[in-house]
């Protein structure tokens, strides 16, 4: 009952997060548009690896691969067809989510360290070929027709049905049989599997699901830029961006992207971005740190820090006597 009630609970909480923010939208400045559609396009990405390392324990390196499929389906969609840019984004994920389905073949017969080494080798791949794909602009890149993409407030709006899509989808595996399944694959395969858990199956739906995600966050990425090229999109700070993010917060949980993405992008990425080469050191370093003194995230770290707090203040006052 505990946990129908947590699920029915955060469920109500990202609807209510969803209306505020599809209804706010229109009054915000330009610029505070353009920062909110970036935090929920790296919110997005980030819970997507959640879902695939923090629950299922597959630690990927290949989300620049699928943000670059995305972007440029989407790119290339509205430039050589005739179809409107919200059907771009739901064919970006598709694409994204069937490249997904054939590098499944491969890459899920990996375990561990070989796993995420293929996922990295797959993203250097697909930045390859865009960059020798001179239908798509080749190392140039693709600039997408203007008239024909949501700007400002219907971005931004976008970039709120995605971002809940991300957080809604995280719910799901966070309070499910199906995600109760995926963490004992995560924490003893063997066991699992003797238990009876599809252990092929599971993973592939988690990898495919993800996948599906971090291709139509690279739509609004498209959107955004207007112009994409593989250096950009398909570059691997966003699988670091997505590791660091998830982990700083703490992967594993619903909350943890949300506030490792605030942390990250708006309270480090942004004050240091005239510094490119001091933001990727200060950003390793803080991966290092976190991953050696609290691997469970700041999330973690804050909680137990309250426990004291919440103790003292359930025990009665000094010098009385319970009623």
């Amino acid at each position: 009952m505990t946990g129908r009630k947590d699920a029915t609970t955060a469920g109500a909480a990202l609807l209510v997060a969803a209306v505020v923010g599809l209804a706010v939208a229109p009054g915000l400045e330009p610029g505070v548009q353009d920062l909110g559609t970036t935090l929920l396009v790296y919110l997005t990405v980030a819970q997507a690896w959640n879902i695939l390392a923090g629950f299922a324990g597959q630690v990927s390196l290949g989300a620049a691969a699928f943000v670059a499929t995305g972007a440029y389906t989407a790119g290339l969609a509205l430039a050589h067809t005739s179809i409107g840019w919200a059907a771009a984004v739901a064919l970006a994920g598709a694409i994204a989510g069937l490249i997904a389905a054939m590098l499944a073949v491969p890459l899920l017969r990996l375990r561990g360290d070989y796993f995420t080494i293929g996922t990295l080798a797959a993203s250097i791949a697909v930045q390859a070929l865009l960059t020798n794909w001179n239908w798509a602009g080749g190392a140039s890149g693709l600039t997408l027709p203007i008239d024909r993409i949501p700007a400002g407030t219907t971005l931004l709006r976008l970039a709120v049905v995605v971002a809940a899509a991300a957080m809604g989808l995280t719910a799901y595996v966070r309070y499910s049989a199906f995600g109760l399944r995926l963490g004992a694959l995560r924490d003893n395969e063997p066991a699992a599997a003797g238990l009876g858990v599809a252990v092929y199956g599971h993973r592939f739906a988690t990898w495919v699901g993800s996948s599906v995600l971090t291709g139509m966050a690279g739509a609004v990425v498209a959107y955004q830029y207007v112009a994409v090229s593989p250096s950009g999109v398909a570059s691997v700070n966003w699988s670091l961006d997505a590791v660091l993010m998830a982990l700083v917060g703490g992967a594993g949980s619903l909350i943890g992207p949300v506030l490792g993405t605030t942390i990250v992008y708006y309270g480090l990425t942004r004050m240091l971005e005239d510094f490119q080469v001091l933001s990727l050191l200060v950003e390793g370093t803080l991966l290092v740190l976190i991953v050696r003194f609290a691997p469970a995230g700041v999330l973690a770290l804050l909680t137990r820090a309250a426990r004291p707090l919440r103790r003292a203040a359930t025990l009665p006052a000094a010098g009385t006597e319970p009623a």
